[in-house]
């Protein structure tokens, strides 16, 4: 018989010590920089984490694992163990410099399909953008130039942002503690941080939400960030996933959840569709935002294909970027820069599989009537992209 608890022990283990070690040789210089393999992990004083003195100790210790969960039963934590050792063990490939193509990093790091996001996906996206900005009297023009002038028009003034985020936040803590997770006095902070590659980022050593005020923020933006970032995303799931492990109601694994792998999928699922999650879509803003989202990460999926993979153009691309998904320079340039990466660049792609199986198996769960336990198996178990599909 096996034992599941033990299993999601020593993986997580493992894995932390592959993060120590790889930390300890790069010194911050390295593939992950400074973010290392777990960028944040809660469980120090929990589980105490390999201790490796080269990769080919960790690698034995990777099939070793390989052999114990060969004996799971066919199903969705099989899948997502295999998974996990996969993308550790190319995890290492990368650190020791190997050369990995674009197409195995997306299969085997991340956990996502070696293609380019689907057209039909995209001008599905395309016409939903359009229809909600005709209802909203926004109709002449390209659907770039018209999409730019509904940004232009609802941009918060940066002397309000912290105004609206604080008003968006206690919102969402309310949703979010109804929903998902009982969320007491934690709260975060916003700190605007312009000149940085993303939108926006969940600080949560510091208990601080990053905004970058280069991109302008409407209150869609601003309450996606919040989301996304803050409740029921990424510092929800840090918070439920500890509490979670501690009541033992999760394996050690969900500890992970932030892992540069195959757990960044879903991850990232919640953080794109946080805001439905709650249901909190207020009014057509909204539904451009969320479609404006899943469009960009889509068009940057695509865009890193085309680059990475079929080395296309650096320009064509970055045309391709702003023709199809309407991004401003900053968001572009960031885009271009993790395609190139030779850890992150993959990960481009984990954003829209994620949002796609989230909003799939979220929009499945409601019509079935089982919506609670879907929340809870999203929050409580680590997934790969395949076996979270299984959830009915």
């Amino acid at each position: 018989m096996i034992d599941d608890a033990a299993v999601g022990y020593d993986v997580t283990a493992i894995a932390i010590g592959i993060d120590r070690y790889e930390r300890s040789l790069q010194k911050g210089s390295g593939a992950l920089d400074s973010e290392g393999l777990v960028p944040i992990y809660l469980g120090d004083g929990l589980i105490e984490p390999r201790r490796y003195a080269s990769w080919e100790a960790a690698l034995e210790e990777l099939d070793e694992m390989d052999s114990v969960v060969s004996r799971y039963p066919a199903g969705a934590r099989r899948m997502f163990l295999e998974g996990l050792l996969r993308s550790l063990r190319t995890a290492i490939a990368v650190f020791r410099g190997e050369e990995t193509s674009f197409a195995d990093r997306l299969e085997n790091l991340v956990g996502v399909p070696a293609k380019p996001a689907d057209d039909e996906v995209i001008a599905g996206l395309r016409d939903e953008i359009d229809q909600a900005l005709a209802r909203l009297g926004i109709g002449q023009g390209s659907l770039k130039e018209r999409v730019r002038r509904w940004e232009r028009e609802r941009f918060i003034p940066v002397e309000q942002l912290h105004t609206v985020y604080e008003e968006l936040q206690e919102e969402a803590i309310r949703r979010t503690s109804d929903v998902v997770f009982d969320l007491g006095d934690y709260r975060m902070d916003l700190v605007l941080k312009p000149g940085t590659a993303a939108a926006g980022r969940c600080n949560f050593a510091e208990g601080v939400m990053e905004v970058n005020t280069d991109l302008g923020i409407t209150r869609a933006a601003m309450k996606h960030l919040v989301t996304h970032e803050n409740f029921p995303g990424h510092a929800t799931q840090l918070l439920y996933t500890l509490d979670s492990y501690k009541r033992e109601t999760s394996t050690a694994d969900v500890l992970l959840c932030t892992l540069n792998g195959v757990p960044g999928i879903i991850q990232e699922g919640i953080g794109d569709q946080a805001t439905e999650l709650i249901d909190w879509v207020e009014d057509d803003d909204d539904v451009i935002q969320i479609a404006l989202r899943r469009l960009r990460i889509a068009v940057a999926t695509t865009a890193s294909w085309r680059l990475m993979q079929l080395g296309h153009a650096e320009a064509d691309v970055v045309a391709y970027i702003d023709d199809t998904g309407f991004a401003l320079a900053p968001y572009v340039d960031g885009r271009i820069t993790q395609a190139k990466h030779v850890y992150r660049g993959p990960f481009n792609a984990s954003y829209y599989y994620g949002t796609q199986a989230v909003r799939e198996v979220r929009i499945r769960a409601r019509e079935a009537g089982t919506y609670g336990r879907f929340i809870r198996y999203l929050y409580e178990n680590m997934h790969s992209l395949e076996g979270f599909l299984t959830f009915r």
